[in-house]
């Protein structure tokens, strides 16, 4: 809980002193998402998704008044996933994002690994992505996600119990013949109610426009919903 509250105030820190040079685009909103997962077998499970991102506040935005509360992007997507050995998976993934003159299709390859000790669980997550927009180049990413999570109350999570996560992501995009780098920091704190649900609450960090003009900040809070049937 402790490390939450101090990365909490950190990315709020970070957050407000880039909103204060102009010239760097910052806004915040929430977060809400739903992850359905159905176990089909042994080895084989789908999931399915869908994210929805609400500005409250945005530097850039003169003509609209902040607070606010306007659509940013609503994510749906869904994943096939194979089990290949334990603590190991593969898994192909579509995906379709409505955003204002910005709707696009992807197509998602994905490894995952995942570690664990008597405590901590680690998980390495490796993707590559294809994303087609109308009137916009073919965008071609590889992504790699370091994720960690620690109970809070005993050495296991037990239904009824917190736990803290927090994970770093970094993300690397070709679209046009132009290169960018994005990072993204999420700090979560989780309820398991039992191994069908969970619900999580935590803020999500994310940087981008290293390398091409226009570096932006975004923060979210993030509530997550996930159900496994």
């Amino acid at each position: 809980m402790r490390k939450l509250i101090l990365l909490a105030v950190f990315l709020v820190f970070v957050s407000l002193k880039v909103q204060a040079q102009s010239n760097h685009r910052f806004f915040t909103g929430v977060f809400p998402e739903v992850s359905l997962t159905r176990k089909l077998n042994e080895v084989h499970r789908l999931n399915f998704k869908i994210e929805n991102q609400e500005i409250l506040y945005d530097n850039q935005d003169s003509d609209s008044e902040n607070p606010q509360f306007s659509h940013y992007r609503t994510d749906i997507m869904g994943f096939f996933d194979r089990s290949l050995r334990p603590g190991m998976s593969v898994a192909l993934g579509l995906f379709h994002r409505f955003q204002e003159n910005e709707d696009g299709n992807r197509i998602i390859q994905q490894l995952a690994l995942l570690q664990k000790s008597r405590v901590v669980r680690i998980n390495h997550r490796f993707r590559t992505d294809q994303t087609f927009t109308r009137n916009k180049p073919l965008e071609v990413r590889f992504r790699y996600r370091l994720s960690v999570e620690v109970p809070l109350q005993g050495a296991e999570v037990d239904p009824g119990e917190l736990y803290f996560l927090s994970s770093a992501e970094s993300i690397f995009s070709h679209q046009g013949g132009d290169f960018e780098i994005e990072n993204r920091l999420v700090a979560s704190l989780g309820k398991f109610f039992s191994k069908t649900e969970k619900l999580e609450w935590g803020l999500d960090y994310r940087t981008d426009g290293y390398i091409q003009e226009g570096f932006r900040t975004r923060l979210w809070a993030k509530v997550s919903y996930f159900y496994n049937f």
